[in-house]
C-alpha cells in the first residue's frame, strides 16, 4: 500500500521536525501507539495496536532513521510483528518539510510504502487501505493541535 500526500501546518518548520523527532510527542500524535522506547539517536522501539473491523492488531516494531537532513528531510523504515497473527509488517516513510507561502507556515510532504504479509495481508488492500488513510487522517490532526499556537 502507498499513501503520498501534502499538509500544510501553521506552524515554522524548527517546531515541527522537533515535534515530529521527539519519542513521546510523536507517540501521542500517532493513533494506537503506546510503550516507545528510544533506542538511540536514530532508532526507538514501541507497539502499535489497530483494529480493522473484526480483526485486531498488535504489532511489536522498530523504526529507524534511515536518512536525515534537519529541519527538511526524513527517510524511515519500520518493521514489526503482530503478536496475535505473525503477521509481518514492513514500510519506509519519507517526510519533508518546506516552507508554505507564510513565513511561519510549513509545508509537510510525505509518501510511505507498507506491506503487510501473513493473516492481516490477506484480507487485502481493499479494508486496509482506508484503515490506513484514518491513522494518517487522525495523525495530522492530532500533529496539528501540537504545534499550531
Amino acid at each position: 500500500m502507498n499513501y503520498k500526500g501534502k499538509v500544510t501546518l501553521n506552524a515554522p518548520r524548527d517546531r515541527v521536525w522537533e515535534t515530529v523527532l521527539d519519542v513521546d510527542q510523536f507517540a501521542a500524535c500517532m493513533p494506537g501507539v503506546e510503550d516507545l522506547v528510544l533506542v538511540d539517536d536514530r532508532t526507538f522501539t514501541g507497539a502499535m495496536k489497530a483494529n480493522v473491523g473484526p480483526i485486531h492488531g498488535d504489532f511489536r516494531f522498530t523504526a529507524k532513521i534511515v536518512e536525515s537532513a534537519p529541519p527538511s528531510d526524513l527517510t524511515a523504515e519500520v518493521e514489526g510483528i503482530d503478536s496475535l497473527t505473525k503477521s509481518t509488517m514492513t514500510a519506509t516513510i519519507h517526510m519533508s518539510l518546506a516552507p508554505a507561502s507564510s513565513a511561519t507556515a510549513t509545508q509537510l510532504d510525505y509518501q510511505a510504502s507498507v506491506s503487510i504479509k501473513g493473516r492481516l495481508g490477506i484480507i487485502g488492500d481493499m479494508v486496509l487501505r482506508p484503515a490506513g488513510a484514518q491513522v494518517i487522517n487522525e495523525f495530522f490532526k492530532r500533529l496539528r493541535a501540537r504545534v499550531e499556537v
